[in-house]
């Protein structure tokens, strides 16, 4: 199968010529020092001056260790509410909704403005219910519709305005729309990194609130993210490394799609996941990967599927 890199319980296997001559060429560089010094020249003299305050995802695990403290008290205060609702949309409920079905935890991800699947989720035990409403703009339409929608559902049950902000976690970032309007709801409000792009938020309050409250040990999580940080910086024996010059290789040689198959890895929801990372993070300037999701590694194509008599 080729070499394998390997760090954290994390492997890549079997680099083609092409892919081991790229990363050759990255190590050469300095590319893996440069990224854990978060150098924003990695990514074009266009994109320098957005990436010198959106780096925060290479080491948010420390920042995200400040949290812990604040997400017991708050999962003690909330102790009667078992059923946690997240109210967020694309990489703002990705990651905690992949976190908590791997680990088996309960947690209901409304992502969708489906009136039907909408009513459905707010009748359900609101006595027990907490709402985690994650925008990082605070200006997200889909999630703000939510928020009204359940807010108006705590109220019509008969639950006092109070009553009803005691319900809500608002995550955001600082000075966000949503902060005003937390606050004058009653609402807990947990600011999340603001140098974090919302589709690289898992390790963040985005990912880290809803997880929590769901009963994840997220202290693990970030213990987990310690450890593999350690491994960007090296020449060898880096995942990181060896996937992305094998990605940027396949495309600069025409192989621009990437077949994602989570079966076997024994992270639900794996696939989807990635395929957002990687439809949303690359495809700037016309070049770019195209991701499909496959339920087995020898299931034929969507096209091939489409094409079929």
């Amino acid at each position: 199968m080729g070499d394998v890199e390997a760090a954290a319980g994390l492997a890549v296997w079997g680099a083609d010529p092409v892919g081991a001559e790229a990363r050759a060429t990255l190590v050469e560089a300095g590319v893996p020092g440069l990224l854990v010094q978060k150098d924003p020249t990695l990514w074009g003299a266009d994109a320098e001056a957005e990436a010198k305050v959106r780096l925060g995802w290479l080491d948010t695990f420390r920042r995200s260790r400040d949290l812990l403290p604040q997400l017991a008290e708050l999962k003690a205060e909330l102790a009667d509410l078992d059923r946690v609702v997240l109210a967020g949309m694309g990489g703002s409920s990705l990651a905690p909704e992949v976190i908590c079905r791997t680990l088996g935890r309960p947690l209901t991800v409304l992502d969708t403005t489906d009136p039907g699947q909408v009513r459905a989720v707010l009748t359900e035990r609101l006595e027990r219910t907490v709402v985690v409403v994650a925008s990082k703009s605070g200006s997200t339409v889909e999630t703000d519709s939510h928020r009204r929608a359940y807010l108006r559902a705590f109220l019509d049950a008969g639950f006092s305005e109070a009553e009803a902000g005691r319900h809500f976690v608002v995550v955001t970032d600082p000075g966000s729309p949503l902060v005003e309007i937390a606050e004058e709801m009653g609402a807990t409000v947990i600011f999340a990194d603001p140098e974090v792009g919302g589709r690289y938020s898992a390790l963040t309050a985005f990912g880290l609130v809803p997880a929590a409250l769901a009963g994840v040990d997220v202290a693990e999580l970030i213990d987990q993210a310690e450890e593999l940080h350690a491994s960007l910086s090296k020449d060898r024996d880096n995942p990181a490394l060896a996937l992305g010059a094998a990605l940027g290789a396949a495309v600069t040689a025409g192989r621009d799609k990437v077949a994602l198959v989570e079966d076997g890895t024994g992270i639900v929801g794996l696939a989807d996941w990635v395929e957002q990372l990687l439809a949303e993070s690359t495809g700037k300037d016309g070049r770019g990967i195209l991701p499909v999701v496959l339920e087995t590694p020898d299931a034929p194509s969507p096209a091939a599927r489409t094409c079929s008599p």
